[in-house]
Formats: structure tokens, C-alpha cells, sequence
């Protein structure tokens, strides 16, 4: 599941910013390695929000800094919530 959001981060990153694919990686940094802008990171968020239908909030979206944190953020937002009755 973790390769097939990555895959799907690196295509909306892809959209928004004009940079060599092989360049996306999950360490890479948003700002320093990719170069994107406050208004391209603004971009990417809203993106992965619809495409992953969730809500990430500005603080959580601010401290996100790596393709692997966003990844990391948006499998954990997708991971269904254990509850005890499940678990019985």
C-alpha cells in the first residue's frame, strides 16, 4: 500500500511541479530537493487531500517536509481505527 501512494504523491507532485520524476523519492525534501514554493506545496496538499479524501491541518501539513513524511502521514489518515469492539 505505502509503493501504491508514493506512486500516486509522485504523479500530483509530478503535476505541480516541473522536475525530473526519478527526483521523487521519500527522503527527498519538498523545499530544499524539489524546489517547491510555499504555493506548490499549498497545491500539493489540496491535491492529496481530494485524491486520498482527507483532511490534513496546517500545522500537520507545515511540518511535513519529505515525500515520505506525506506518504507516512497519508497511510497512517487511511489506516482504519482499531476500537475495542473490533477487536472482540
Amino acid at each position: 500500500m505505502q509503493q501504491e501512494i508514493l506512486n500516486k504523491v509522485r504523479d500530483i507532485i509530478l503535476d505541480v511541479i516541473e522536475i525530473e520524476p526519478e527526483k521523487i523519492v521519500p527522503e527527498a525534501s519538498l523545499r530544499d530537493d524539489l524546489l517547491a514554493d510555499s504555493l506548490a506545496s499549498v497545491e500539493i496538499v489540496m491535491a492529496l487531500e481530494d485524491e486520498f479524501n482527507i483532511e490534513l491541518d496546517e500545522e500537520l501539513s507545515r511540518s511535513l517536509s519529505t515525500v515520505g513524511e506525506l506518504v507516512a502521514a497519508i497511510e497512517a489518515m487511511r489506516r482504519p481505527a482499531t476500537t475495542p469492539e473490533a477487536a472482540v
